[in-house]
């Protein structure tokens, strides 16, 4: 990645921030897909006994790990929303399968992100609204949720949540598993996030 896209010349700082990641994150799936290819049928390693350090139903998040060896996390730090950004990632046999990002953006942010603006950044997408408590959207590899989480420290109105994982090839599939996952996920970081005001969903 080059940060010289002629598009992120209109995007904020958050902004380029997520498109740079996604970016990366899109070019790691084409590599690791080239070099894998189908070679691997199942999984040999045994799933993580959190989500992200969240304590999630493994049902939830099972389907999007995928077959393989070796598993590797990043870091064992929760996502908590201590920090302006975080992520975790999941190495399978060396390669980036699965990245959540967490992020706070700035209420003088001209204009606020939406979940389309966000989705907006991954490409040329039709985004699924995804039905439940919060608001929250799917495409093909990916799910994102916005809601509101004032915190002072921040300077922050919103909080949004993001999963990216190309594991489940059927993209109907794809759409509900993730979207199944995102509303729940949602619901255990809000339970530690910093909101000093009750979170409330954000379209």
């Amino acid at each position: 990645m080059t940060g010289k896209l002629h598009k992120e010349l209109f995007l904020n700082l958050k902004q380029r921030k997520l498109a740079t990641s996604t970016g990366f994150f899109a070019l790691v799936l084409a590599l690791s897909t080239t070099f894998t290819g189908c070679s691997q049928e199942k999984r040999s390693y045994q799933l993580p006994s959190t989500f992200c350090g969240i304590h999630e139903k493994e049902s939830l998040y099972a389907p999007i790990f995928p077959p393989g060896d070796k598993l590797k996390q990043n870091s064992l730090r929760a996502l908590k929303g201590v920090e302006e950004s975080e992520r975790c990632d999941y190495y399978i046999d060396g390669y980036v399968k699965i990245t959540v990002n967490g992020d706070w953006y700035d209420k003088t942010l001209t204009p606020q992100p939406t979940l389309t603006s966000l989705i907006a950044e991954h490409g040329n997408y039709k985004p699924r609204r995804v039905p439940g408590k919060h608001s929250a959207a799917t495409w093909p590899y990916g799910a994102v949720s916005l809601v509101e989480c004032p915190n002072s420290e921040y300077r922050a109105n919103l909080y949004s949540l993001t999963i990216y994982s190309d594991a489940i090839k059927d993209r109907d599939e794809s759409h509900r598993v993730l979207g199944n996952l995102i509303q729940s996920f949602t619901s255990k970081v809000l339970n530690v996030l910093p909101c000093e005001d009750e979170p409330k969903t954000r379209s």
